[in-house]
């Protein structure tokens, strides 16, 4: 059984975190590793003890494996058949998913953010550039919310196919719906998507039934999404980040920043 990664931070949140990651583990079959990083550095610039750097160094894990142990180890939680184990770095945001991402058995990531207001979108970045896995980024004291209908936003490329197979492999673990969409500013635009024959390359390629291919007129993309996943009662929105064509808009990470803002939603960020 492969794992769940979940990043648990920040901290104060962790017992909503917690919930949440295990709800989601449960219904993809996912054991789960926590994992937390501490910045050495940013420690001995407030270094008031005055104590090596070793020191404080090791005080700091080992009083940081005592809070994540005494959380993750609470009786009231109800695993079932999963498994958490949990993990304190130290160094940057960064170098702990770098080294992650040597290691192969993970299959996503679950990357809290902090507030509706102030995100981490810095370091929401910083995670898809050195882990080579979907990350899905929800509020952090949001509860878990069954996932019934996800929207993916598409180009309508043929290659989008390999993408929505992979979503099925997702959906059929919630029993989901998925709507492919695709947000365009012009009629002559919305022909252009008919005539990529998306739909039949589905139908042919994709045995799952509850897919339906969706379009709506909007000069932007995500305020676009956000009014289709009100509409539709979306649960999880999907993202690509990759190069793409007229759907470059997504690739921008100040498109994906005010997606985290502005979609009251989980954001799932596949990577290409």
């Amino acid at each position: 059984m492969k794992n769940l990664i979940v990043y648990l931070s920040p901290i104060e949140k962790a017992y909503n975190i917690i919930g949440y990651s295990i709800q989601v583990a449960r219904h993809l079959g996912l054991n789960i590793h926590y994992v937390y990083n501490i910045d050495v550095e940013r420690l001995v610039k407030k270094n008031e003890k005055k104590v090596s750097k070793e020191e404080l160094t090791n005080e700091a894990v080992a009083s940081k494996k005592t809070e994540i142990a005494q959380l993750v180890e609470k009786d009231e939680w109800e695993w079932g058949n999963i498994t958490a184990v949990y993990s304190v770095y130290t160094g940057s945001l960064s170098e702990l998913f770098k080294t992650l991402s040597l290691k192969n058995h993970s299959e996503l990531v679950l990357f809290p953010i902090k507030d509706e207001k102030i995100s981490n979108e810095k370091s929401i970045h910083q995670v898809l550039d050195a882990i080579n896995l979907p990350v899905w980024c929800f509020k952090a004291d949001s509860e878990y919310r069954q996932v019934k209908t996800i929207v993916y936003g598409s180009d309508y490329k043929k290659d989008d196919v390999n993408v929505i197979k992979s979503l099925t492999s997702l959906a059929k673990a919630f029993e989901a719906k998925i709507n492919v969409l695709h947000v365009y500013k012009s009629e002559k635009f919305k022909q252009q998507l008919i005539d990529a024959g998306l739909k039949d390359l589905i139908d042919k390629k994709i045995e799952y039934p509850s897919i339906e291919i969706h379009s709506k007129k909007k000069g932007n993309v995500v305020k676009g999404i956000a009014s289709f996943c009100k509409k539709t009662f979306a649960d999880l929105v999907v993202l690509m980040k990759k190069d793409k064509y007229f759907f470059q808009d997504l690739l921008r990470k100040t498109t994906i920043e005010k997606a985290l803002k502005k979609i009251d939603l989980p954001i799932l960020i596949f990577k290409k």
